[in-house]
């Protein structure tokens, strides 16, 4: 049967989004410095554009104001080049920031360094894969890198590489198996710490110190030390890694009071500031240029009007959000986190007329200065738990609270995840026993079992 070729039209809706919304978007979503480095492309792409010097900058007392009126400085001279200390010294400083390498990035690096051969650098590769967010690995990894085709000795390469490696801990199955290896590392294999996690953790875990002594022929005291050295061991090891590799960070908004009450500011301190240099409007006035330039340096006047424009718009829309926050969260800003409220960035965008998905990409990786600290702005978006007076109260604080009941605990007695649920209950805040749990791990705080001291 011959081939038969038709022609056909199909109607479809789908949402595109032009370049122009795209550059928007993403500097909308920007941190502070990444839009540095997106501004520094656009000025060597774009020669009608250019920064304003530290000196021309300081005179602006609005620093919102980063695009108005693109077309107000075409009959000033052309601005004069600076090289001062402060820009050479923001120069250094923007040079000097490291790239962000993730957990995986970092280990499979550590193979290239040291896999033997080819077979286990790709067995190897294929494990970390499988690394869950504490770095442990998932109870079926060998089977499946079995079944993914990678030979035996290639796997128990890999997995004496993986084992091998920094965070230790990483690349265990549990976390028994994760303390052993961290003691491992240690150089503690066979000392009481590692046989009571080897052969007596399910009594470690009930907190059987008489028995456990019993069995091993040793003191109470020398097994209550041996539980303060498990004590001292990472229940995540990746959690760890992550914590060493945060980026520097660049606060958009500083909170501060101002005659007696509270008010937020941009702080705009790695903001460029643009223009359309004027040299060019002078040219297009004196008749100086072709036609195919003139529409070469009109394009090039759009495209800079927009991408000053985005910043500003960027710019305004975080100033909205910190006012919003500081209407939303106050008694944050006199008492500090414990007291931060539930809040949504449904409850945001109503406030700043915005739709919440813009809310959530203006704050992407945006943080503020307050006088607790520096706090990403996602820190003030939260669910919570409803008190006893029918008031929120936001996770992040729950958390808070869930820390200070620890730490001012018994290291004799130490709090069972159920007592801390039923305390904070009776301080009007009902939550789960697993929450509690789930809230502890997350600030790496061990369990009651490990906590306790003699």
């Amino acid at each position: 049967m011959a081939a038969e070729f038709r022609q056909t039209q199909k109607l479809e809706q789908g949402l595109a989004l032009s370049p122009q919304l795209k550059r928007s978007l993403e500097i909308l979503q920007a941190p502070s410095l990444d839009l540095r480095e997106m501004v520094s492309a656009e000025l060597r792409t774009n020669p009608l554009l250019e920064e304003l010097s530290p000196a021309e900058s300081a005179k602006d007392d609005q620093p919102q104001s980063v695009g108005e009126d693109i077309y107000a400085d075409f009959d000033e001279p052309p601005p004069q080049k600076d090289a001062s200390a402060e820009q050479a010294k923001r120069d250094f400083f923007l040079n000097s920031i490291p790239d962000k390498v993730s957990l995986q990035e970092y280990l499979l690096n550590e193979a290239n360094l040291d896999a033997p051969n080819e077979g286990v650098a790709k067995a190897f590769a294929g494990l970390v894969g499988s690394l869950d967010d504490r770095g442990f690995l998932a109870p079926d990894a060998l089977e499946s890198a079995k079944n993914a085709g990678f030979g035996e000795d290639d796997i128990q390469g890999a997995m004496r590489l993986l084992r091998g490696c920094e965070p230790s801990g990483i690349g265990a199955f549990d976390m028994r198996d994760s303390l052993m290896l961290q003691l491992e590392h240690k150089g503690m294999k066979g000392t009481l710490a590692y046989r009571v996690l080897e052969l007596h953790y399910d009594m470690l875990m009930k907190r059987k110190v008489a028995e456990i002594a019993a069995l091993e022929g040793e003191s109470e005291r020398e097994v209550e030390n041996a539980i303060s050295e498990i004590a001292k061991l990472s229940t995540s090891p990746a959690h760890e890694f992550v914590a060493e590799e945060e980026r520097f960070i660049t606060p958009d908004l500083e909170y501060f009071r101002k005659d007696g009450a509270w008010t937020v500011e941009l702080t705009n301190e790695h903001i460029p500031k643009l223009r359309i240099n004027p040299e060019y409007r002078q040219m297009m006035a004196g008749g100086r240029l072709r036609k195919e330039e003139e529409g070469y340096v009109k394009d090039k006047i759009r495209e800079g009007k927009f991408v000053m424009d985005a910043i500003e718009q960027r710019q305004k829309t975080l100033l909205k959000i910190g006012f919003a926050i500081l209407q939303k969260q106050p008694e944050f800003f006199e008492k500090g986190p414990s007291a931060l409220k539930p809040m949504t960035m449904q409850d945001v965008a109503e406030i700043v007329e915005l739709h919440a998905t813009t809310v959530g990409r203006a704050i992407h990786e945006k943080y503020a200065t307050t006088p607790f600290g520096i706090f990403a702005l996602k820190f003030f978006f939260s669910g919570g738990y409803e008190s006893a007076d029918g008031e929120g109260v936001a996770s992040h604080s729950v958390k808070a609270r869930i820390r200070e009941i620890i730490e001012g605990e018994s290291p004799q007695k130490p709090l069972s995840d159920s007592k801390i649920a039923d305390m904070l209950e009776s301080e009007g805040i009902s939550i789960a026993r697993r929450t509690v749990a789930k809230y502890r791990e997350e600030m790496n705080i061990a369990p009651k079992n490990l906590r306790k001291r003699f």
